[in-house]
Parts: C-alpha cells; structure tokens; sequence
C-alpha cells in the first residue's frame, strides 16, 4: 500500500489546493442550499472568483506528480491521459464560471442592454462564442486521447468495475456515464440567474474521479468506493438544479432543457452525429430557451393557484422520475 502523501508535492502546493478546493465544494452546497445560489449577491467577486480559480490550479498542479501513460485496467487508477482530460475540462468549467462571475457575456452586458434589436444580436453573440469554445475543447481532449489514449477503450466506457456487478449492470450504469457527459456541457452554456451554479456544479464529478482513483492506486479505497462517490457527483447538479435552486417549481425552459439533454445524447450515441453537428444545435437552443424563452414565459402567463400547481407537479414529477431510474441505475453498487 502507497503512502497518500509523497515526496512528489515537495511545497505541499497539490495538497494545499486540494484542501481548499474540498473546502470550497461544501462551501458552494452550503451556499446553494441556503441561499438558492452557490454564489450568492453579498459575497465579493474578488473571493468569488478567487476560490472558484482554486479549481483550475488544482489539477494544474497535479502535473508535477509523476503518472503512468499506459492505462491500468485492474482498478480505476488514474493515467495521464485521464489527468489531462481532468485538467481541460475543470478549466471549461472555471473558465465559463468566472466569465458568468464577472458578467462578460454579451447578454449581460451593459453595451446590448438598448432594443430588440441588440439584446437579438446580444444573444446571437453569445450562442456562437460559447459553441466555438465548447468544440475547440472538444478538439483538444480529441488530440489528448489521439497521443496518450486509445480510440475504442475510452476513460469511460473501459472503467473497471465491482467484479459482482453483471455485464447488463455495467452497461446500464456505463450509459449513465456518458449521457451526464453530455449534461455537464449543456451546465457549462448555461444562461440566465442560474447560470453561475449551474456552471460550476458539473466540477464536483470532475474532480472527484481523480482524487477517488489517486486513492485507489495508493490502495486507500476500493473500485466500488471509485463508483458510489463518481456515481452521486454525477447526479448532484441535476438534483441541484430543480430541487435545491428550483425548488420543485420548473419555468418552461427547464423542460425544455430536458429534451435537449435527451437530444444531445441520443443523437451523438444512437445515431453518431458528429460534435459540430450537435453542439451547433444544443448549444443554441439552451442559451435561446433560458434567456428568449424564459422572458417570453414572464410576460404571457400570470401566476395563480393553477399554474403553480401545474409547474410543482410537473417539476415533482420529473425529478420523481430521475430519482427512480438513478436508484435502479446505481443500486447495484451497494450490494
């Protein structure tokens, strides 16, 4: 059994950032649960922004610790190809968080705050920036897997597991994997009040399945351990978004958000549309149905004991629904 802390993070520099990243998580729950936002309106930016950059020097810092780049399919160890995935796609969702942060997109800026006809060339702006940067980190994690990984044996669907477990478990749970994939990208373009929460949520998985396999190459924990935490990282901004910010009372958008999330993975894996293609089309219609969509709602229905009855029981529904198909989904990893 490995020691947890080597000589390897001679200054403490990995450890230290790990630490207060950890801090930061349960800060962000503590906040969200709370105050309705991870990031609420009394705390500074400058803090704000500080704990959330944490999240990217993090796994920067990992760099200096020696990896393997051949793949260990024993146990679910970390690699270098996993590491720098773990890298490119923290930094996304730092990237995309600060920005929210700072309000530098164009649809929160005050230059397009005049007419229609702005606030239209505003979003336009928006939805194109934000497909361009969700493809070129596509196509960087792409040369990452060309040079330290394999085309077939990807860090997902090749994951070992609980040897217990059936190959028709592993599947089922193996599909849930790759569809919360495409769910952290639709939380990174997130638009509109939630949009910083939601930008940041997805981070939770993506630096937890390092740290849980770092553990289990040090032999502190066990494959089974790997999966339940990945498992409820995974599934936590989900339930954060319509429990704990929504609070069971859905607008319009979020079922529609729903089915693009429905769209994007059905359409990449059932019938392998390229990324440019699909991203060119989700992308879009999530920045237009959380700010367009969401404003027109605002304006055309009036809300009464009927229509918050609807929206709470649709939105009750719906997580009832996911909480169903994540209970069968995971349960075989508490056996």
């Amino acid at each position: 059994m490995a020691y947890l802390f080597t000589n390897h993070d001679k200054y403490h520099i990995h450890k230290t950032l790990g630490l207060l990243a950890f801090c930061n998580f349960i800060l962000r729950f503590y906040y969200a649960v709370a105050y309705g936002t991870s990031f609420p309106s009394f705390e500074s930016k400058v803090f704000s922004c500080s704990c959330v950059l944490v999240h990217a020097l993090l796994p920067i810092a990992s760099l200096a610790i020696p990896l393997p780049e051949k793949r260990n399919f024993s146990g679910p160890m970390i690699w270098k190809e996993f590491q720098l995935h773990s890298i490119l796609f923290s930094c996304r969702h730092v990237l995309f968080t600060l920005i929210t942060l700072l309000e530098l997109w164009p649809t929160q800026s005050q230059v397009f705050s005049g007419d229609v006809g702005e606030k239209s060339i505003a979003i336009i702006l928006e939805c194109f920036i934000k497909y361009l940067m969700i493809i070129g980190i596509i196509k960087v994690a792409a040369v990452i897997t060309e040079k330290y990984g394999d085309k077939e044996l990807r860090t997902t669907n090749a994951m070992p597991y609980p040897i217990y477990l059936t190959e028709y478990e592993k599947t089922i749970i193996k599909c849930e994997y790759a569809k919360k994939q495409f769910g952290a990208t639709i939380f990174a373009v997130f638009s509109g009040e939630l949009a910083s929460s939601l930008n940041f949520a997805p981070l939770y998985a993506i630096q937890s399945a390092p740290f849980m396999m770092t553990l289990v190459r040090k032999g502190k924990c066990e494959t089974v351990h790997y999966h339940r935490v990945y498992s409820a990282t995974l599934v936590y901004p989900k339930y954060l978004y319509h429990i704990i910010l929504r609070g069971f009372y859905s607008q319009f958008a979020d079922f529609i958000i729903c089915n693009l999330y429905i769209f994007s993975y059905t359409t990449r894996i059932k019938y392998n549309w390229n990324n440019m293609k699909m991203w060119a089309i989700t992308v879009p219609a999530v920045v237009i149905a959380l700010i367009v969509i969401q404003d027109i709602e605002k304006r055309i229905i009036v809300d009464n004991i009927i229509t918050s009855f609807i929206r709470y029981y649709c939105s009750m529904y719906l997580v009832y629904k996911e909480i169903v198909r994540d209970y069968y989904t995971y349960k075989p990893l508490t056996r």
